[in-house]
């Protein structure tokens, strides 16, 4: 009787617990995490994505006291490491970290996309801002960009830049800047970092995220010809922007700029979520995490998941309209 009693209890408690899911979402986000949490990087080690990832992977460790690995999937202009995060199960454990292109350009680029970045996932947070500097080559014959422009329409189609891919940032911006000024670039897409190419000459330019392109320029390795947006960065106070050379190539840094953001699989609590954020936001405004990203010429922004979310459906919308101007596509 006693054991019928019991199994009675257990059954009605089951019950009422099925029938309160906020509840188990609570106590399931009130005892995360206890194992290790995985970061998809969607680039190679030592780009600007993965050196951010590495410092925020780092403070979240010590907030949430478990192990944050870093897991690099770099490829198809971050796309191999969005379809990862993607279909990852969406229990808090995998988080990705992603940048405007792959969540805003790369989709409106490819016709075969295997993820989508307003349906399979949900935003974290927004880490940071970021400026691209348009770096060139040591040997090559222009250090602005006016002496750019001018050689480039005294000798079309022989000057190539390298990007991290088709439908990446560097890609698409320097395309609608090339349209804009009525030059013709070529374009050769790499899958790992190309700086190294372009500090020995063989590629003449690139589009390179500031957190890269500073210590490059200051040793010397590269020439910087302009930065994206319309403010110049303490960094660089000596660089002129992209609007100070011609007002309508990048008004507020809208085509140059891009944006680092922590993103979860789309079935994932918002409890977590909630989770997340409050200890990525206490990260991002630590004064030495503010110190060492305003150093690489960022802007910390530690965002809610709604203020991101809201930017990421903005993005996917004006990229869209621009990648279909400019006939950029890939089957």
């Amino acid at each position: 009787m006693m054991k019928r009693r019991n199994l009675l209890t257990a059954t009605a408690g089951l019950a009422a617990a099925l029938t309160l899911p906020g509840a188990w979402a609570q106590a399931n986000a009130a005892a995360y995490p206890n194992r290790p949490i995985k970061i998809i990087v969607p680039f190679a080690a030592g780009i600007s994505p993965d050196i951010v990832a590495r410092l925020i992977g780092d403070k979240l460790t010590q907030a949430l006291g478990q192990p944050v690995i870093i897991d690099n999937r770099p490829g198809a202009g971050g796309m191999i490491g969005a379809e990862a995060g993607a279909t990852s199960p969406a229990d808090g454990y995998t988080l990705f970290f992603s940048v405007k292109a792959v969540q805003a350009i790369a989709p409106n680029v490819y016709q075969n996309v295997k993820y989508n970045p307003l349906r399979d996932f949900k935003a974290v947070s927004q880490i940071l801002l970021v400026p691209h500097i348009l770096t060139a080559a040591p040997n090559t014959p222009f250090n602005s960009m006016k002496e750019l422009v001018d050689y480039a329409k005294r000798n079309p189609g022989k000057i190539d830049y390298a990007s991290l891919g088709v439908g990446s940032q560097p890609h698409v911006a320097i395309e609608t800047w090339a349209s804009r000024l009525g030059i013709k670039l070529n374009h050769v897409p790499y899958k790992t970092n190309p700086s190294p190419d372009v500090m020995s000459g063989i590629v003449s330019l690139s589009l390179e995220a500031s957190t890269t392109a500073i210590p490059l320029i200051k040793a010397g390795k590269v020439k910087a010809l302009a930065i994206s947006g319309a403010d110049r960065i303490p960094g660089l106070p000596e660089v002129p922007t992209m609007t100070e050379f011609g007002a309508n190539l990048d008004l507020n840094g809208v085509i140059g700029n891009s944006w680092h953001g922590v993103f979860v699989p789309s079935g994932t609590s918002d409890d977590i979520i909630a989770k997340l954020n409050t200890e990525i936001v206490k990260i991002v405004k630590m004064p030495d995490v503010q110190a060492r990203l305003k150093s690489l010429g960022l802007t910390p922004t530690g965002t809610s998941a709604a203020t991101l979310a809201t930017g990421v459906a903005s993005d996917v919308a004006y990229w869209g309209q621009l990648v279909r101007e400019l006939n950029i596509k890939v089957e």
